[in-house]
């Protein structure tokens, strides 16, 4: 089951009902959007060109 929720004064609130019994203990797993994530640790360089890393593996015989 997913829900989802808003964090407000230090609490979970679910935005649709979740139809759970009072004082259900449940397990949140947090998942940030990956542009937060850029953000926050920058633009990153890539090692090599993405363009001629495809074309390798096109021209690679991975069944010979």
């Amino acid at each position: 089951m997913q829900i989802k929720a808003v964090y407000e004064n230090k609490v979970f609130k679910p935005l649709d009902d979740p139809s759970l019994p009072d004082k259900a203990e449940v397990r949140l797993t947090i998942k940030r959007c990956f542009s937060d994530l850029l953000d926050e640790l920058g633009e990153m360089e890539a090692k090599e060109d993405i363009d001629s890393a495809l074309l390798g593996m096109r021209k690679r015989d991975y069944y010979g």
